[in-house]
């Protein structure tokens, strides 16, 4: 079909219309490919995972959207097939709008499909396993935004780093399956860091944890009981010390063995890496 005049002209407004805040680290376009290493014994690379930046316009609001595949490497599908698909849209000021979690992991399957009000003051969660009779919605109430697990990568990176290497600790509401988390994140110190595959960095260290704050079982949950039990072990991140504050290793700890997640590709990043030694 031939595109009329109003189509080329919207097309050409909509690029002033995703004109995009000069604060951001990132800007659409960027790829960002990771590979999570588990080591029990011996090591070994057993997923990848790849993160698609691009923008639309939903329901005539300038959105991010993000697309995520995690897949077990050709070796490991024999003993434990990934095939997660992950998606994730947010205004340009960072707020979410839409996300969805579709996750096939050996027999297990689920999926999540979170969309938020206008105000952002009500997260509508809709959650299907394998494990459960029937799909259940649940929604949560809250004055502060609830955030998706993608949205809270970015909005970390947009993090005032500043502060944070003040002392000043940042906080976000997070949401996976019918649970609410508050993850805390801290400056640690400054540190050379060598990225196997991808070169050595200065980094900047970050200490995260985890607290489960609410369990949705209805739809008409409400943040007001703390639930659940901390998460006692702590998730390190190192970002790039440039603009972009790309993660680009990260330590998380498990019952049992050892996983890694570290950066292996980057595309279409919005700053130079300056960071970056050799």
């Amino acid at each position: 079909m031939k595109k009329t005049v109003l189509s080329i002209f919207l097309a050409i407004i909509s690029t002033f219309i995703f004109a995009q805040p000069a604060s951001l680290p990132f800007k659409a376009g960027e790829k960002i490919e990771v590979t999570l290493n588990y080591k029990w014994g011996v090591r070994a690379d057993i997923a990848t995972l790849s993160f698609n930046l691009q923008q639309v316009n939903e329901g005539g609001v300038p959105c991010f959207h993000i697309l995520l595949n995690a897949r077990t490497n050709k070796f490991f599908d024999s003993f434990y097939k990934v095939r997660d698909i992950y998606e994730s849209k947010f205004e340009t000021d960072l707020d979410p709008v839409y996300f969805m979690r579709n996750v096939s992991e050996g027999g297990f399957t689920a999926r999540n499909e979170y969309r938020w009000s206008a105000d952002k003051k009500t997260l509508y969660a809709k959650v299907e396993k394998s494990t459960m009779d029937h799909a259940v919605d649940t929604s949560f109430k809250n004055s502060e935004i609830i955030r998706d697990i993608i949205n809270m990568v970015y909005k970390m990176r947009a993090s005032d780093f500043k502060s944070l290497m003040s002392g000043k600790p940042a906080t976000m509401l997070v949401a996976m399956d019918r649970n609410i988390s508050r993850v805390t994140y801290s400056y640690v110190r400054r540190e050379t860091r060598q990225v196997d595959g991808l070169g050595t960095f200065n980094t900047i260290c970050l200490a995260m944890n985890v607290k489960r704050v609410a369990a949705g079982t209805d739809a008409s949950s409400k943040l007001t009981v703390p639930t659940g039990d901390d998460l006692k072990n702590t998730i390190y991140i190192w970002v790039s010390d440039d603009e972009n504050r790309i993660p680009l290793y990260m330590s998380v700890p498990i019952s049992v063995g050892k996983l890694e997640i570290r950066t292996t590709n980057l595309e279409n990043l919005k700053y130079p890496l300056s960071s970056k030694l050799k």
